[in-house]
């Protein structure tokens, strides 16, 4: 993940390769485009085998997110799956013509953890709020952590979170996957 934001850095944020802005030689953008392309083609390959993977021994994790942070959703969904739990994310568990409300309530009420994508966007979002405050209550009624908070963007942290250590991905993404994997170990063992 990290070689690909820095490839993507590299390459200009998918600026045509005879932008200005950008101070490589040709053959330099080339070589980026190019391991970025094989770079995506990897993770594409890691999230459909996750996806398609029938392992079920781990926690399950819903992961509540704002539609503009989908991308990130499904790297931490994919590597979740990876490492062996169940993630559950809208586009992977609502078929077509399933009740959406219906899917994310029993989503949610079934989750052993939720994983809320903090951004600008999902703060925002009433959808976002509505999904981690369930869980947040039962935590609360159980006095147990099921709501882990993951940073993806300096903005305004819901004051319900404020006291919560989030898993901080603004600046790395594996170290922020790892200590989401560590605490979901962690809790886990507790609960036994």
């Amino acid at each position: 993940m990290k070689r690909r934001e820095d490839l993507y850095r590299l390459c200009g944020g998918f600026k045509p390769i005879d932008s200005p802005s950008l101070i490589l030689d040709e053959d330099e953008q080339l070589d980026y485009w190019a391991e970025l392309h094989y770079v995506d083609s990897i993770l594409v390959d890691r999230m459909i085998k996750a996806r398609y993977s029938n392992n079920q021994n781990g926690a399950k994790v819903f992961i509540s997110h704002s539609s503009r942070d989908k991308q990130v959703a499904v790297w931490i969904s994919t590597d979740l799956k990876n490492a062996g739990h169940t993630p559950w994310l809208d586009q992977w568990d609502i078929t077509v013509g399933e009740c959406i409300p219906q899917k994310i309530s029993e989503g949610v009420a079934k989750a052993d953890f939720v994983i809320v994508l903090l951004s600008e966007h999902s703060v925002n979002s009433q959808w976002v709020k509505r999904e981690w405050q369930t869980k947040y209550w039962d935590e609360v009624q159980k006095r147990t952590i099921q709501v882990l908070p993951v940073l993806l963007q300096d903005c305004e942290i819901p004051a319900l979170l404020k006291t919560k250590r989030y898993a901080d991905f603004r600046h790395d993404y594996n170290n922020g996957l790892e200590d989401i994997l560590i605490a979901i170990s962690r809790l886990q063992e507790q609960e036994s």
